[in-house]
């Protein structure tokens, strides 16, 4: 079984931020507001790789 690399997940995130941000202007929202979502994701996924990293590898 093949491995997912750091770099697959990387373009994997950027081609769905893409999408959403194509997604979210499409549907009329502003800008900033598309912006300030994207940061919010952002922070919730370095929260959420941070857990991964102070996980104990045995569980």
């Amino acid at each position: 079984m093949s491995r997912i690399t750091a770099a697959e997940v990387a373009a994997a995130l950027e081609i769905a931020k893409a999408a959403y941000q194509e997604a979210m202007a499409r549907a009329g929202m502003l800008a900033g507001k598309i912006a300030e979502v994207h940061a919010y994701a952002e922070s919730q996924l370095a929260e959420l790789a941070d857990q991964d990293d102070d996980a104990d590898p045995g569980t």
